[in-house]
């Protein structure tokens, strides 16, 4: 005869066991090894579409681009991106936008940044019930959810050197978070990285080169966050610029996005 206890007992086995094979199930999908989902390749011109926006495309070797757009096709079909319907070019948005996350966690294994579940999009800019403000765009954590002018997220791919991508900014303030919030070896670089950069923000002689360069923009100098995001638009749209005039904390970026 079955008790309490047996069923308590019967129940729990097989919520360990549900959650075994999610596990299983999320690492074949996250490895493009899952067997119950065809992943459709990307197209000849949407292919075009990120070496015209995303130059560094062309420098990656054969096995990286293959990597590449592998992971765009599986961000973009596990993401929930939501359109205000006065959005144009839905379709490029999104294509972007996941381009844009995947060049910058190429070399992480978690490449579907967990702290995003939702994205959505807005024809201009728009007022956040989250901050009571007007935006161009902002990372909710809370939420887990990116928010994006289209207007102005374009505009930071129409320019490929002003140092202004709305996409890459509001993706490294979710990375950001997405690692912090990790227990690993790669989480432990990040944010020894993140450390080692707020030292350079609270010394004077760094923040007096700062201000004569005129290399990072105003805004980076709101916090540490904002500095490391401005800095990462920086590392993607004039790397060379950006290690010749502040190569220590170019190098400390280069090993934090690895």
């Amino acid at each position: 005869m079955i008790n309490g206890v047996d069923i308590f007992a019967y129940g729990l086995l097989t919520l360990v066991f549900g959650y075994l094979l999610y596990i299983i199930y999320y690492t074949l999908d996250l490895f493009f090894l899952n067997p119950f989902k065809r992943i459709t390749p990307l197209t000849k011109e949407e292919e075009k579409t990120i070496l015209y926006y995303l130059p560094f495309y062309k420098d990656l070797s054969k096995k990286k681009k293959k990597l590449f757009r592998k992971r765009v096709v599986r961000f973009r079909k596990r993401k929930k991106i939501l359109f205000h319907e006065d959005v144009k070019q839905q379709e490029k948005i999104t294509l972007l936008l996941s381009a844009t996350a995947v060049m910058l966690t190429l070399s992480m294994a978690d490449f579907l940044i967990l702290s995003v579940e939702k994205i959505r999009v807005y024809p201009k800019e728009y007022y956040s019930l989250y901050t009571k403000k007007k935006h161009y765009g902002e990372y909710n954590p809370s939420l887990k959810m990116l928010v994006f002018s289209a207007e102005n997220l374009l505009q930071g791919f129409k320019i490929p050197n002003d140092n202004i991508n709305l996409a890459v900014h509001e993706f490294s303030h979710a990375i950001s978070f997405n690692i912090a919030n990790k227990l690993n070896f790669r989480s432990y670089i990040f944010m020894f990285g993140m450390r080692k950069i707020n030292r350079l923000f609270k010394n004077p002689d760094f923040i007096a080169r700062v201000n004569a360069s005129n290399y990072f923009r105003e805004y980076g100098k709101t916090n540490i966050h904002e500095f490391f995001a401005v800095s990462v638009e920086c590392f993607v749209e004039t790397p060379q610029e950006f290690k010749i005039q502040f190569p220590e904390l170019f190098s400390i970026i280069s090993r934090m996005l690895k």
